[in-house]
């Protein structure tokens, strides 16, 4: 860890870094440095006759003030700097005071210089107390600053980018698990560094991206930026080795090849024994030796090497201190001495500051509350579980700090483990008490496993509409729809690579503008929601974990669930059964219907043990795999077609969340804008059923109509925003080859460039192929563009989880509009229409689920009106028509007779 300290000397500010030698902030010219050193002394004397007789407690406030009034910028920059060294707690303390201590913008060369330094000196100095989301927003205060006056060739040098922005702020990204952002800058600092053949930092830098490659589990770049560093490192510099074969250890540590790990952390050791001192990477080498002695059984012989590390760590290196705690916590929970395991996780929080739920955004706090939990597991499960609930939320906390987009990475999911052991708990409760409120607690902590990027996309969208932070950065927005069109029709290579570069730079450069505050979602609200829904639907959540299924059947008063230890087999089955019936065509079907409607009803049962218990309206909440299947396809009996969607209304969630935390939807009633693809386009050929769907709503319906073919993506999007229903019925293409969905416009209107927009439609329909398919993350489902849309604020859409048959699809929705002008609930609507489409259509082969289930509702389930077409403009104008025929004739009349 690249460690920032400050002193002052002989009037020069020097910034010293532990494994790194010293550099001269300010020129090496002798003129240079004197001039500076006569102002330092002449602040200094400032400062001594304005603190003369003035109490401790009001000298902070009482000197800035005064040499405010002077209007003395570079002295006050310098006294908060080593204000800040002498109390190092004022930066978190009087934070809110030191962001408006600059009055005004520097100046003059030393106002400008001074006022870097104390950027950097407050972020290093939050930085020590483990404030790492506060030490970044001053860090990158810091870049802003640099990016400011960078053309400046009297101040580049002295700002020195690579070593007190990049590395710090770099690492601090790294730390909080923002692995966009913290590649973007190090990679940038490591082509400054090489450009400027600064020889001695590159391998530190090399040291700083291969850390962030660990974290994100990407072991190629990992093994590849490791053999940089270590080719950069110079002969005979064991210092700037060490840290590179301790991550190399560690990286094997993780990976479970102990052996390998043993063979790299033995030549770690080899180094340390011939290095003076005690430095970081020295230290981490025994935390890396403590570790491979825990892993091979050997936990007492670990606590000789976590003592010595315990001894001899510097105490402002906190994140040090943290892991060792950590380790030695879990040293005594493998020796099952639970008591000691607590103490020393405990310690480990101990060095944060808490807030008043006992959490911090950091994942240190989130390993050390699970180690807690599991320390109380066995003895006092009730605490236990306590303590897991607040590890998982601390989880969905810091997680929510980081901005998501679809060219990001994030430590998404990293604690996934621990999450199923705290859900796991939570049934167990339940099975052992009976109560209620332990399942809950369990569907809590599912639900917040799920869908924690579309959510952080949803609270980020919400942000940009109060905040216009998109019209206000017109410029970059629309260089970044433009890139993410380039990178979906740019093959793979070098040119596709500057384009990920540039879309990395341009999401940093926007991410730094976007300040917003994290709200935690409520239990008792979630509660709340729950035993409302459950009064008139049934919930049914799932989590797929890595030891069990875990199902949640809620409906009234009777509270339901299932472990299932099958999991992998079941899934195989489940992936079998799209695989032959809705991805190859209507053919398995025909073949034999029979097998069809056994295989299905068996699967259902399988996900649904509680069929008989299950009616009315159905709120599912998938996860994995069981996003792809279709519920309303399968049937409720083996041996007929008793097909579930036809008498049940079934809704999709990503997350409940989304429904407990959403609004309940208006009364207004809403216009429908049509877009029909009518005419060949891009090679696509025309839609016949669309200009029936464009000609069927507008018969019954307030419409605005529009050739998608003609429709520009910027026409797209406005309409988007006027807050109609938007009916499209385009072509759509799913899992391409570079890797983006698309709809087909005027121009292919790709999912990339759909990051960078607002919606306020309350409902989107999309009347094309695959528009609900894509890639399957990890606890987020599809990345298709049904999600996208739900991600930039749409209520809910109506999307098809594969290609559709033309004609069928055209019934279908029509009966869905029809129902919907009914019903204002759009998951009611659809299972009317389903039913409605099986009535009209009695043959068997007819009835092929691939043809009718393709549709599916996700959303938050907000009821809405369709504004019907107003009837009363014939017999208006049957009325005018009359009336001017009668005038004609009076006129006529009265002119004969004169």
């Amino acid at each position: 860890m690249a460690v920032l300290n400050t002193q002052r000397t002989e009037g020069t500010t020097l910034f010293r870094n532990a494994d790194v030698p010293q550099c001269r902030i300010l020129g090496p010219g002798k003129g240079k440095q004197l001039i500076c050193c006569l102002r330092n002394l002449l602040t200094g004397m400032v400062m001594i006759v304005c603190c003369s007789g003035t109490p401790p407690a009001d000298s902070l406030e009482t000197v800035y003030r005064q040499l405010k009034q002077k209007d003395d910028l570079e002295a006050c920059a310098n006294f908060l700097f080593d204000q800040l060294d002498a109390d190092p707690g004022l930066a978190v303390n009087r934070e809110d005071f030191l962001k408006k201590a600059l009055w005004r913008a520097p100046r003059s060369k030393e106002e400008k210089l001074a006022c870097f330094q104390f950027f950097i000196n407050t972020g290093w100095h939050l930085l020590t107390q483990r404030q790492v989301p506060a030490s970044i927003a001053w860090y990158e205060r810091a870049y802003a600053f640099y990016e400011q006056h960078k053309q400046d060739p009297g101040l580049r040098p002295d700002m020195d980018f690579e070593e007190f922005i990049a590395k710090p702020l770099g690492n601090n990204y790294t730390r909080v698990g923002d692995f966009s952002k913290a590649i973007y800058i190090q990679r940038r600092a490591i082509a400054e560094a090489v450009a400027a053949h600064r020889h001695a930092i590159i391998p530190g830098l090399y040291l700083n991206l291969a850390t962030t490659y660990f974290r994100m589990h990407d072991e190629a770049a990992l093994r590849s930026t490791i053999a940089l560093g270590l080719q950069s490192v110079k002969s005979g510099s064991p210092n700037d080795a060490l840290p590179l074969y301790n991550l190399k250890a560690e990286s094997f540590i993780e990976a479970g090849n102990t052996d390998s790990a043993g063979i790299w952390n033995h030549r770690a050791m080899q180094l340390v024994r011939r290095l003076p001192g005690s430095s970081t990477a020295q230290q981490t080498t025994l935390l890396a030796r403590a570790r491979l002695l825990n892993l091979s059984g050997k936990h007492r012989q670990s606590f000789y090497y976590l003592r010595e590390i315990e001894k001899n760590t510097a105490a402002d290196n906190i994140e040090l201190r943290v892991e060792t705690a950590i380790e030695t916590g879990n040293a005594y929970l493998l020796l099952h001495q639970p008591d000691s395991a607590f103490s020393w996780h405990q310690k480990a929080l101990h060095y944060f500051r808490l807030n008043e739920q006992g959490l911090f955004p950091d994942f240190k706090v989130t390993t050390a509350l699970f180690g807690v939990a599991t320390s109380l597991l066995y003895k006092k499960p009730l605490e236990a579980a306590q303590w897991f609930e607040k590890a998982v939320l601390n989880d969905y906390y810091t997680e929510q700090l980081l901005p998501a987009s679809l060219n990001s990475n994030t430590a998404v999911y990293a604690n996934k483990r621990y999450s199923e052991t705290a859900i796991a708990l939570y049934h167990q409760l339940f099975d052992q008490y009976q109560d209620p409120e332990y399942l809950v607690k369990a569907l809590w902590l599912t639900e917040l496993s799920k869908g924690r990027v579309l959510l952080n996309e949803q609270r980020r969208t919400a942000f940009w509409k109060q905040d216009a932070l998109l019209s206000h950065n017109k410029k970059w927005v629309d260089q970044l729809r433009s890139l993410y069109v380039l990178l979906a029709e740019t093959p793979e290579g070098n040119y596709r690579q500057q384009i990920r570069q540039n879309i990395r730079r341009l999401e940093f450069e926007l991410n730094l503008k976007e300040r917003q505050s994290i709200a935690l979602p409520s239990y008792s609200i979630f509660k709340k929601w729950v035993q409302t829904a459950a009064l008139k639907k049934t919930i049914i959540s799932y989590y797929l974990g890595d030891s069990y299924a875990y199902t949640v059947h809620i409906q009234k008063d009777h509270f339901r669930h299932r472990l299932d230890t099958n999991t992998r087999a079941r899934v195989q089955a489940l992936n079998g059964f799209m695989q032959a019936y809705f991805y190859t065509g209507p053919a398995a079907f025909n073949r034999d219907p029979h097998a069809y409607y056994a295989r299905s009803s068996e699967l259902l049962h399988t996900w649904n043990p509680w069929l008989s218990g299950t009616g009315g309206t159905v709120l599912i909440s998938p996860d994995g795999a069981l996003h792809n299947l279709p519920f309303e396809a399968l049937s409720t009996a083996k041996e007929k077609p008793s097909y579930w969607g036809a008498t049940t209304a079934i809704g999709y969630s990503f997350t409940f969340l989304q429904n407990a935390f959403s609004s309940a939807g208006s009364n207004t009633p809403r216009p429908v804008t049509v877009f029909s693809f009518e005419k060949p386009h891009l090679g696509f050929p025309a839609l016949p059923q669309s200009a029936k769907e464009r000609a069927f709503l507008a018969g019954q319906f307030l419409t605005r109509q529009y050739p998608a073919e003609q429709t520009t993506d910027s026409a797209f999007m406005a309409a988007l925003n006027a807050g109609n229903i938007i009916h499209l019925a385009s072509h759509a293409v799913a899992n391409t080859i570079e890797g983006q969905p698309y709809l087909v416009l005027k121009d292919k209107l790709y999912l990339g460039a759909l990051q960078y927009i607002t919606t306020r439609s309350p409902l989107v329909v999309l009347a094309a192929c695959e528009t609900g398919s894509g890639v399957l993350l990890q606890g987020e489902g599809m990345q298709s563009l049904g999600r996208i849309l739900l991600s930039k604020g749409v209520d809910g859409v109506l999307s098809s989880r594969w290609e559709v048959d033309d004609a069928a699809s055209g019934a279908l929705l029509r009966n869905f509009y029809q129902a919907l002008s009914a019903d204002p609930d759009p998951v009611t609507a659809l299972k009317s229409a389903r039913a409605a489409y099986l009535e009209e259509h009695r043959s068997v082969a007819a009835q092929n689920p691939l043809f009718w289930a393709a549709y599916f509702y996700q959303g938050n389930g907000a009821s809405l009106r369709i504004r019907q077409k107003s009837t009363s403009s014939i017999p208006l104008s049957l009325l005018l028509i009359t009336t001017a025929i009668a005038t004609a004739t009076l006129f006529f009349w009265r002119k004969k007779w004169l």
